[in-house]
């Protein structure tokens, strides 16, 4: 062999190296825009490009996605109902991860796409999609206040262009804003109970359009401050006066602790002092034949009261972790807010039930039962003091009485009531209660003489 062929071989065998190097250089890598494995990937149209809204606003959209390595471009579609196709709206370049969806209309549904492309053997090629629906905000809404007792504020709004419904908040004039009820959409007016007596409140209503499982709420907007008045002194002749004798003194943090004890235990603890059943469940018509919708939580809280209280732990647990539990199309938050909950009642061995049941029974759950009651034992308090009453036993014996049977009841228990207004006096003046009404229930009231005995100090 002469050294010409030598050198052809050899030249031939680096030749075929280099083209070897060269073909491994130009090989795509598989990537994978979502979750499909990278090392199976060698085109995007195996990949999924999944949208999500990230704000919204009266009339812009922003939409985002997670990049694609192995895209050129995205394009966004667009369409108003699902009934229409999509529409491409913009072609945006591979460095971009979002996209601000400009000049749509207020309070008004839309849904996306976003669709990864890269050109392929000549040829465009598209990735797969999830798409998003996402709503534009609503408008603010006027509102107005105005007390219409002691205890009870009127609230009245303007009506909003295609809202689903709206969302009422409260706020004391130097207090925390507090979730006071979804309301259906037809509705411009709404009757807040259960206030504090000579207190200034501040009010907004939220119109809102749903989207997908959110609700796209409008902007705050403050409403006029009212206060409610004084509330009247009941004589112990039964005689509402115009005067009201009020007391300064307040329970302390141990004794709102007791009080909360006591109601658990004659409502859901077996009348045993501590004890409660955070995920109690009764029927409508369980407790009396006038109770016609359902009973939830360690403080049998009935009807309305029932539903502030999901509503609490809807706000408190969070979209996300409230349908983990209310799963498949959220019958339970549909209810809650669709539903008239004065006559809300479901089996107790339905699914429904269970799913309330199971939300009671979370942190969230238990922790927002224990916020209501501490509320109402503030609420009732206030009342009760406002009435005239000083002495911490008595003030707890009215509020087991409110709680029980309501305002009334405690005007009605607190005109029999000999001087002073003490424990004792409000004991002996509950036991001439008969008919039906708190006093016919002998047996609660007196654990609760015994307790207040022994532990409201």
């Amino acid at each position: 062999m002469n050294n010409t062929d030598k050198y052809k071989r050899d030249f031939a065998r680096v030749l075929t190296l280099l083209m070897l190097l060269a073909a491994l250089f130009v090989t795509d890598i598989p990537v994978s825009a979502d979750t499909t494995d990278s090392t199976t990937v060698s085109s995007i149209s195996a990949v999924t490009v999944k949208a999500e809204i990230k704000a919204s606003s009266n009339t812009a959209l922003k939409i985002s996605w997670e990049k694609c390595p192995l895209a050129q471009e995205y394009v966004i579609y667009r369409r108003e109902s699902t009934r229409k196709a999509f529409r491409r709206i913009k072609k945006v370049s591979a460095s971009r991860t979002s996209y601000i969806d400009k000049r749509l209309t207020s309070s008004k549904p839309y849904q996306y796409a976003v669709r990864a492309i890269r050109k392929e053997n000549g040829k465009y090629v598209y990735s797969r999609y999830l798409m998003v629906t996402g709503a534009t905000r609503p408008a603010t809404v006027k509102t107005t206040i105005k007390a219409a007792s002691s205890s009870t504020m009127k609230v009245t709004w303007k009506k909003s262009s295609r809202a689903d419904g709206y969302r009422i908040y409260r706020r004391p004039a130097a207090g925390k804003w507090v979730l006071v009820a979804d309301v259906a959409k037809n509705l411009t007016s709404y009757t807040d109970t259960g206030l504090n007596a000579s207190t200034k409140y501040v009010y907004t209503v939220r119109p809102y359009k749903k989207g997908g499982n959110v609700k796209y709420m409008s902007a705050v907007k403050l409403s006029n401050k009212a206060s409610t008045p004084a509330a009247p002194k009941v004589t112990p002749s039964g005689d509402i006066s115009n005067s009201s004798v009020i007391s300064n003194t307040r329970f302390t943090a141990a004794q709102k602790d007791v009080m909360k004890k006591i109601l658990y235990a004659v409502e859901t603890g077996g009348q045993v002092y501590g004890n409660q059943k955070y995920g109690d469940f009764t029927e409508a018509f369980t407790n009396s034949s006038t109770e016609y919708a359902i009973t939830i939580g360690a403080g049998q809280w009935y009807g309305t009261e029932a539903q502030r209280l999901l509503k609490l732990i809807h706000a408190t647990m969070g979209e996300d972790e409230w349908n983990k539990i209310d799963t498949g199309n959220h019958y339970v938050w549909t209810a809650i807010c669709n539903e008239d909950w004065t006559k809300y009642r479901i089996p107790k061995s339905s699914w429904r039930a269970r799913v309330i049941v199971k939300l009671l029974q979370t942190d969230a759950g238990i922790k927002c039962q224990d916020q209501l009651m501490y509320q109402q034992i503030d609420e009732y308090e206030a009342e009760v003091r406002k009435l005239g009453v000083s002495d911490p036993q008595a003030v707890g014996m009215f509020i087991n009485i409110r709680h029980q049977g309501g305002y009334g009841a405690v005007t009605r228990v607190l005109g029999k009531t000999a001087k002073p207004v003490n424990l004792i006096n409000v004991y002996r003046a509950l036991a001439t209660d008969s008919g039906g009404q708190v006093g016919t229930y002998k047996t609660r009231q007196a654990k609760v003489y015994q307790w207040l005995l022994t532990y409201m100090k």
